[in-house]
């Protein structure tokens, strides 16, 4: 089997930028996710990687191939996988990047491990993906949006506010208000302002190979204050949480247009009982806590994806015992440390 892995930052994305101009935790977080799945990819297949010569990156490919600049994106990523089985991408939603990236390998015959085009299209909006949740009656926070005012009222009356991109990826350009009035005049027709909603930030990875669908464990998400910037992770979360959790996210999925596939990240807020348990964003692609994932349980997770390891997850390490950074490190607490 061949498998072609695009990475958006390390394979030619950001080529217009210069390296200074480049948020380095971005590369580094893209740069970890692209080690970690190729590594296990490449347990049981052959893998195709573009990669871009000035970050200097080594990873654990069967042929890497250099991205060249003056060349458009998608048309190299699309030659250096016309010979692969499958394709897996790793892209930000921000512009459409993830849609556009599926979209060109699709139309020249690839087949790539990823939801259907109606999936990427409302999970990569979150205001989509807040009408779709709140229209299926799952828990999502209050929302406002140019042209949809419909719960003004309620947000109004939250102590707190969130104002971020429609198509914005992780916790970049996220910025939080105390006042109702200030936040209102940041919104824009690009933007999504949403009501505060307190409790513990939680997230948990749906895997699907197109035959069989399993929700990894859940782990908690480390959110600095103020800034609302993502610092890192720390799983699996005990039994209540992970119950909680999967219930939950299978609510939102089962929402969503059909059909997920590949990996989607799933954000949630758990508050003090089941009731205040809300989804505050799915995220179509790999996230940065398949790092820390992939050290929790037994087996192969990219070999799920082909169906060559399937049925339930076992989960090797004990509770809150796997902690990563935002930038990819990995720390195992041992027996001796927990």
């Amino acid at each position: 089997m061949k498998v072609f892995v695009g990475e958006y930052i390390c394979g030619g994305g950001v080529a217009d930028q210069t390296i200074d101009q480049i948020p380095p935790s971005l590369r580094m977080e893209g740069e970890a996710m692209l080690r970690a799945l190729v590594e296990d990819l490449s347990a049981f297949s052959e893998t195709t990687v573009v990669l871009e010569d000035r970050f200097e990156i080594a990873v654990n490919a069967t042929q890497t191939v250099p991205f060249h600049a003056d060349k458009p994106l998608w048309a190299q990523w699309v030659a250096a996988a016309k010979d692969c089985d499958a394709a897996l991408i790793i892209a930000p939603e921000t512009d459409g990047l993830m849609a556009k990236g599926v979209a060109a390998l699709r139309s020249s015959g690839v087949e790539v491990i990823a939801g259907s085009g109606d999936f990427l299209r409302v999970a990569s909006d979150k205001l989509l993906t807040a009408q779709v949740l709140h229209s299926s009656g799952v828990a999502h926070p209050p929302y406002i949006a140019v042209g949809d005012e419909r719960m003004v009222g309620v947000v109004a009356g939250c102590e707190r506010f969130v104002v971020k991109p429609r198509d914005g990826c992780g916790t970049l350009a996220i910025q939080t208000y105390d006042d109702f009035r200030e936040a209102r005049k940041a919104l824009n027709q690009g933007a999504l302002m949403q009501g505060w909603v307190p409790g513990r930030s939680i997230s948990i990875s749906l895997l699907s190979s197109g035959n069989y669908q399993t929700f990894l464990p859940a782990v908690s998400q480390e959110i600095s204050d103020g800034v609302c910037e993502y610092i890192g992770g720390c799983g699996p979360l005990n039994n209540n949480a992970q119950r909680r959790a999967t219930a939950l996210a299978a609510r939102a999925i089962a929402a969503m247009p059909p059909t997920a596939r590949g990996f989607v990240g799933l954000d949630l807020i758990l508050g003090e009982t089941p009731s205040d348990d809300c989804i505050v964003e799915i995220n179509p692609r790999l996230t940065t806590s398949y790092v820390g994932l992939r050290e929790m349980i037994h087996g192969n997770l990219a070999a799920r994806l082909f169906d060559i390891e399937t049925g339930p997850v076992s989960c090797k390490a004990s509770v809150n015992s796997v902690h990563w950074t935002a930038d990819g490190k990995v720390k195992i607490d041992t027996p001796e440390t927990v």
